[in-house]
């Protein structure tokens, strides 16, 4: 009982610290986007309250971005149930791990699901320990520094001047550039269509549709453009 209480706090450190390896990634996504929301004209209670419930920075972000451009509310779902999707992707790539999770921690395991989850939750299966106490405390820690953050940011808000608006303007698109470029340069013919298709509907269709209307084309476009090409031959030869 004894080494079984030991396994399970070594655990819970060891997916606290992996957790924290993220902190160079939320702190200034989310800091940016609380300062963004403050600018948009949310209220701090909004602005918090949609870290806590919803907890992914990109439909956050994405909201937030055509909700400035006077989005309704059926873009804003369908905006957020694109930028979410990716999370089913990644449940089904760790579930085949979670088989001795039990049912009562699948809900807690399944809201604090992020992007680093993939890789986490299959390697510590690797390396072997309690899966279930590593994943609720690696992620769990990784959903309060992105709540954190977001307060952090907004208090941050009212000290920024109002001439590095502009900056931070950009600091999402280029937040979101740094983890595309990764991926484009492993499978660049898919990656460079991919792009291509998406920025060319994207920013063509503008001429017709409304810019949150061409942004779902776009993604989608490029979604299927991407799935068109076989799997394995559009990596480059080294």
């Amino acid at each position: 009982m004894i080494l079984s209480h030991s396994n399970r706090i070594a655990d819970v450190m060891e997916g606290i610290r992996d957790g924290l390896l993220f902190m160079p990634l939320y702190l200034p996504v989310a800091i940016a986007y609380a300062i963004a929301a403050k600018i948009a004209g949310l209220a701090e209670w909004e602005i918090i309250l949609w870290s806590v419930v919803i907890f992914a920075g990109s439909a956050q972000i994405a909201c937030l971005s055509a909700l400035t451009t006077g989005a309704g509310m059926v873009e804003l779902l369908i905006i957020t149930f694109m930028a979410n999707a990716r999370h089913g992707l990644i449940a089904i790539g760790v579930a085949p791990y979670l088989g001795g999770v039990k049912r009562w921690a699948m809900p807690l395991l399944g809201f604090t699901l992020a992007t680093s989850s993939v890789g986490l939750l299959p390697a510590k299966a690797v390396r072997g320990g309690n899966l279930q106490v590593y994943g609720l405390s690696t992620q769990i820690c990784q959903w309060v520094q992105w709540v954190l953050f977001t307060f952090f940011g907004v208090w941050l808000g009212p000290l920024m001047p109002s001439a590095w608006t502009t900056v931070l303007g950009f600091a999402v698109p280029a937040a979101f550039l740094g983890l595309v470029a990764p991926l484009i340069r492993e499978s660049r013919r898919s990656g460079l269509l991919v792009a291509l298709v998406s920025a060319s509907l994207g920013l063509g269709l503008t001429v017709f549709w409304s810019p949150q209307i061409c942004a779902i084309v776009g993604t989608l476009a490029g979604a299927i453009a991407g799935l068109l090409i076989p799997e394995g031959g559009d990596r480059d030869k080294r």
